[in-house]
Protein backbone atom coordinates (compact mmCIF):
# COMPACT_ATOMS: atom_id res chain seq x y z
CA UNK A 1 0.00 0.00 0.00
CA UNK A 2 1.58 3.24 -1.15
CA UNK A 3 1.07 5.82 1.91
CA UNK A 4 1.20 9.66 0.87
CA UNK A 5 -0.89 12.87 0.87
CA UNK A 6 -4.63 13.14 -1.05
CA UNK A 7 -4.88 16.40 -2.90
CA UNK A 8 -7.25 17.53 -0.62
CA UNK A 9 -5.26 17.41 2.42
CA UNK A 10 -2.34 19.44 0.72
CA UNK A 11 -4.72 22.23 -0.61
CA UNK A 12 -6.17 22.46 3.52
CA UNK A 13 -2.69 22.24 4.66
CA UNK A 14 -1.86 25.28 1.81
CA UNK A 15 -4.75 26.96 3.00
CA UNK A 16 -4.31 26.80 6.63
CA UNK A 17 -0.46 28.11 5.94
CA UNK A 18 -2.27 30.93 3.80
CA UNK A 19 -4.57 31.62 6.80
CA UNK A 20 -1.51 31.48 9.44
CA UNK A 21 0.52 34.16 6.51
CA UNK A 22 -1.66 36.60 6.94
CA UNK A 23 -2.26 36.34 10.38
CA UNK A 24 1.73 36.75 10.55
CA UNK A 25 1.97 39.51 8.52
CA UNK A 26 -0.63 41.51 9.95
CA UNK A 27 0.27 41.09 13.23
CA UNK A 28 4.14 42.04 12.11
CA UNK A 29 2.32 44.84 10.24
CA UNK A 30 0.75 46.40 12.89
CA UNK A 31 3.87 46.31 15.56
CA UNK A 32 6.10 47.62 12.58
CA UNK A 33 3.42 51.13 12.66
CA UNK A 34 3.21 51.13 16.31
CA UNK A 35 6.95 51.09 16.35
CA UNK A 36 7.03 53.46 13.58
CA UNK A 37 4.23 55.87 15.06
CA UNK A 38 6.39 55.65 18.68
CA UNK A 39 9.69 56.48 17.11
CA UNK A 40 8.11 59.37 15.09
CA UNK A 41 6.43 60.70 18.00
CA UNK A 42 9.88 60.73 20.40
CA UNK A 43 11.35 63.03 17.51
CA UNK A 44 8.89 64.98 17.42
CA UNK A 45 9.17 64.92 21.09
CA UNK A 46 12.87 65.62 21.49
CA UNK A 47 12.58 68.52 18.73
CA UNK A 48 10.05 69.89 20.41
CA UNK A 49 12.10 70.04 23.70
CA UNK A 50 15.11 71.31 22.54
CA UNK A 51 13.57 73.95 20.67
CA UNK A 52 11.45 75.21 23.84
CA UNK A 53 13.98 74.95 26.13
CA UNK A 54 16.47 76.75 24.12
CA UNK A 55 13.92 79.85 23.68
CA UNK A 56 13.13 79.61 27.42
CA UNK A 57 16.83 79.69 28.78
CA UNK A 58 17.60 82.86 26.47
CA UNK A 59 14.19 84.20 26.99
CA UNK A 60 15.60 84.54 31.37
CA UNK A 61 18.49 86.43 29.89
CA UNK A 62 16.16 89.22 28.75
CA UNK A 63 16.81 92.90 29.90
CA UNK A 64 13.91 94.03 31.67
CA UNK A 65 10.86 95.36 29.84
CA UNK A 66 12.46 94.77 26.34
CA UNK A 67 10.21 91.59 25.13
CA UNK A 68 7.77 92.97 22.75
CA UNK A 69 5.79 90.29 20.00
CA UNK A 70 4.33 90.81 16.50
CA UNK A 71 2.80 88.81 14.14
CA UNK A 72 2.20 89.66 10.35
CA UNK A 73 1.55 87.84 7.16
CA UNK A 74 1.43 84.42 8.65
CA UNK A 75 5.11 85.36 10.95
CA UNK A 76 5.61 85.50 14.52
CA UNK A 77 8.00 86.66 16.51
CA UNK A 78 8.69 87.25 19.72
CA UNK A 79 12.04 89.93 20.48
CA UNK A 80 14.27 90.97 23.30
CA UNK A 81 17.83 91.82 24.26
CA UNK A 82 19.89 89.93 26.21
CA UNK A 83 21.66 91.23 28.67
CA UNK A 84 25.63 91.02 28.93
CA UNK A 85 26.55 92.07 32.36
CA UNK A 86 25.07 94.44 35.08
CA UNK A 87 25.95 96.40 37.87
CA UNK A 88 25.41 99.20 39.72
CA UNK A 89 26.05 103.33 39.06
CA UNK A 90 27.82 105.95 41.42
CA UNK A 91 27.26 108.64 39.34
CA UNK A 92 25.80 109.20 35.92
CA UNK A 93 24.22 112.18 34.37
CA UNK A 94 20.29 112.07 35.24
CA UNK A 95 17.83 114.83 33.47
CA UNK A 96 17.98 117.94 33.57
CA UNK A 97 22.14 117.42 34.04
CA UNK A 98 23.74 116.40 30.71
CA UNK A 99 27.72 114.83 30.95
CA UNK A 100 29.88 112.60 29.83
CA UNK A 101 31.06 111.16 32.88
CA UNK A 102 30.26 107.70 34.10
CA UNK A 103 31.24 105.83 37.25
CA UNK A 104 30.35 102.29 37.91
CA UNK A 105 30.72 99.41 39.65
CA UNK A 106 31.46 96.61 38.22
CA UNK A 107 33.56 93.40 39.69
CA UNK A 108 34.61 92.02 36.52
CA UNK A 109 34.24 94.79 33.86
CA UNK A 110 35.69 93.68 30.12
CA UNK A 111 37.08 96.38 27.96
CA UNK A 112 34.37 94.51 24.96
CA UNK A 113 31.50 96.47 27.03
CA UNK A 114 32.71 99.35 24.69
CA UNK A 115 30.48 99.80 22.12
CA UNK A 116 27.59 98.13 23.50
CA UNK A 117 24.20 99.35 24.14
CA UNK A 118 24.29 100.44 27.79
CA UNK A 119 20.74 100.87 29.61
CA UNK A 120 19.20 102.36 32.63
CA UNK A 121 15.79 102.20 33.55
CA UNK A 122 14.34 100.80 31.09
CA UNK A 123 10.50 101.00 31.42
CA UNK A 124 9.01 99.96 27.80
CA UNK A 125 10.37 98.24 24.97
CA UNK A 126 10.70 102.02 23.27
CA UNK A 127 13.33 102.88 25.73
CA UNK A 128 15.70 99.95 24.54
CA UNK A 129 15.11 100.03 20.85
CA UNK A 130 15.53 103.69 20.47
CA UNK A 131 18.93 104.87 21.35
CA UNK A 132 19.34 108.16 22.50
CA UNK A 133 16.91 108.21 25.98
CA UNK A 134 17.47 105.49 28.51
CA UNK A 135 19.97 103.58 26.17
CA UNK A 136 22.85 104.76 24.32
CA UNK A 137 26.13 103.10 22.70
CA UNK A 138 28.58 103.17 24.95
CA UNK A 139 31.06 104.64 23.23
CA UNK A 140 34.14 106.40 25.01
CA UNK A 141 37.39 106.18 26.64
CA UNK A 142 38.15 103.80 30.29
CA UNK A 143 39.65 106.14 32.80
CA UNK A 144 42.62 105.03 34.38
CA UNK A 145 41.71 103.37 37.99
CA UNK A 146 42.44 106.08 40.29
CA UNK A 147 41.37 105.01 43.65
CA UNK A 148 42.71 101.36 43.67
CA UNK A 149 39.48 99.73 43.45
CA UNK A 150 39.10 97.56 40.73
CA UNK A 151 35.22 97.27 41.15
CA UNK A 152 35.32 101.18 39.84
CA UNK A 153 35.05 101.72 36.38
CA UNK A 154 35.63 105.30 35.19
CA UNK A 155 34.22 105.79 31.78
CA UNK A 156 34.42 109.45 29.61
CA UNK A 157 31.95 109.33 27.24
CA UNK A 158 32.56 110.38 23.28
CA UNK A 159 29.73 112.63 23.64
CA UNK A 160 27.39 114.45 26.48
CA UNK A 161 24.28 112.72 27.40
CA UNK A 162 21.79 112.57 29.62
CA UNK A 163 19.60 109.58 31.21
CA UNK A 164 15.84 110.50 31.76
CA UNK A 165 15.75 109.25 34.83
CA UNK A 166 17.30 107.48 37.55
CA UNK A 167 16.97 103.92 38.69
CA UNK A 168 15.81 103.37 42.03
CA UNK A 169 18.29 100.55 42.86
CA UNK A 170 20.72 102.43 40.77
CA UNK A 171 21.87 99.64 38.24
CA UNK A 172 22.61 99.89 34.95
CA UNK A 173 22.14 96.55 32.02
CA UNK A 174 25.30 96.05 29.19
CA UNK A 175 23.40 94.57 26.32
CA UNK A 176 24.04 92.17 23.36
CA UNK A 177 25.18 94.11 20.34
CA UNK A 178 22.13 92.51 18.80
CA UNK A 179 18.60 92.01 19.71
CA UNK A 180 17.34 88.16 19.60
CA UNK A 181 13.71 86.66 18.14
CA UNK A 182 12.27 83.59 17.36
CA UNK A 183 9.91 83.71 14.69
CA UNK A 184 6.67 80.98 13.85
CA UNK A 185 6.13 80.68 10.11
CA UNK A 186 2.91 79.51 9.71
CA UNK A 187 3.34 78.78 6.14
CA UNK A 188 6.54 76.64 6.41
CA UNK A 189 5.66 75.45 10.15
CA UNK A 190 9.02 76.08 11.14
CA UNK A 191 10.30 77.71 14.63
CA UNK A 192 13.52 79.67 13.64
CA UNK A 193 16.03 81.90 15.73
CA UNK A 194 17.46 84.92 14.46
CA UNK A 195 20.16 87.73 15.58
CA UNK A 196 23.35 89.88 14.12
CA UNK A 197 20.76 92.49 13.55
CA UNK A 198 20.34 95.93 14.35
CA UNK A 199 18.37 97.34 16.97
CA UNK A 200 15.14 98.85 15.30
CA UNK A 201 12.55 101.12 16.31
CA UNK A 202 9.94 99.27 14.90
CA UNK A 203 9.80 95.36 14.94
CA UNK A 204 11.44 93.29 11.91
CA UNK A 205 8.54 90.64 10.98
CA UNK A 206 11.29 88.48 10.66
CA UNK A 207 14.49 90.23 10.59
CA UNK A 208 16.43 90.79 7.94
CA UNK A 209 19.48 88.43 8.46
CA UNK A 210 20.15 84.35 8.61
CA UNK A 211 17.79 82.52 10.50
CA UNK A 212 18.97 79.19 12.33
CA UNK A 213 16.24 76.80 12.36
CA UNK A 214 14.92 75.47 15.48
CA UNK A 215 12.29 73.13 14.92
CA UNK A 216 10.10 71.64 11.82
CA UNK A 217 6.21 70.79 11.82
CA UNK A 218 5.18 73.35 14.22
CA UNK A 219 1.66 73.75 13.89
CA UNK A 220 1.49 76.16 16.36
CA UNK A 221 2.80 79.02 18.21
CA UNK A 222 1.01 81.54 20.85
CA UNK A 223 3.86 84.38 22.25
CA UNK A 224 1.49 86.54 25.20
CA UNK A 225 3.70 88.78 27.08
CA UNK A 226 2.10 89.81 30.73
CA UNK A 227 3.47 93.04 32.01
CA UNK A 228 4.57 93.39 35.41
CA UNK A 229 2.55 94.24 38.22
CA UNK A 230 3.15 94.81 41.94
CA UNK A 231 2.41 91.61 42.42
CA UNK A 232 4.32 89.49 40.20
CA UNK A 233 6.96 89.96 37.96
CA UNK A 234 6.60 90.34 34.06
CA UNK A 235 5.43 86.75 32.58
CA UNK A 236 5.97 85.33 29.06
CA UNK A 237 3.40 82.84 28.27
CA UNK A 238 4.55 80.74 25.33
CA UNK A 239 2.58 78.26 23.62
CA UNK A 240 3.74 75.65 20.54
CA UNK A 241 2.02 73.03 19.16
CA UNK A 242 4.26 70.07 16.94
CA UNK A 243 2.65 67.93 14.28
CA UNK A 244 3.12 64.31 14.82
CA UNK A 245 1.02 61.55 13.11
CA UNK A 246 -2.52 61.17 13.75
CA UNK A 247 -3.44 61.96 17.02
CA UNK A 248 0.42 62.36 18.31
CA UNK A 249 0.53 66.38 18.81
CA UNK A 250 2.29 67.82 21.47
CA UNK A 251 2.00 70.54 23.28
CA UNK A 252 5.11 72.84 25.13
CA UNK A 253 3.09 75.39 27.71
CA UNK A 254 6.30 77.46 29.88
CA UNK A 255 5.39 80.83 31.98
CA UNK A 256 8.99 82.26 31.59
CA UNK A 257 9.19 84.79 34.97
CA UNK A 258 11.58 87.98 33.75
CA UNK A 259 12.80 90.26 35.69
CA UNK A 260 11.72 93.53 36.35
CA UNK A 261 13.75 95.38 38.25
CA UNK A 262 15.99 97.75 35.78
Amino acid sequence: MTKGFTLIELVVVMVLLAILAIGASSYLGIGATLFSEASQREQVLADGRFAAERLVRELRLAAPNSVRIASAGGVQCLEFSPVVSSGLYQNVPIAPTSGTALQLLHSAWQNAFLGLPFSIYPRQPADIYQFGGATLLLNGTLDADTDGQAITVGITLATAHQFPTSSPEQRFYVLAASPVSFCFNSLAQQLRRYDNYTYQAVQPLPPQSNGILMANKVAEVSFTNLPPALARNNVVNIVIRFVGSENADLFFNYEVHLNNVP
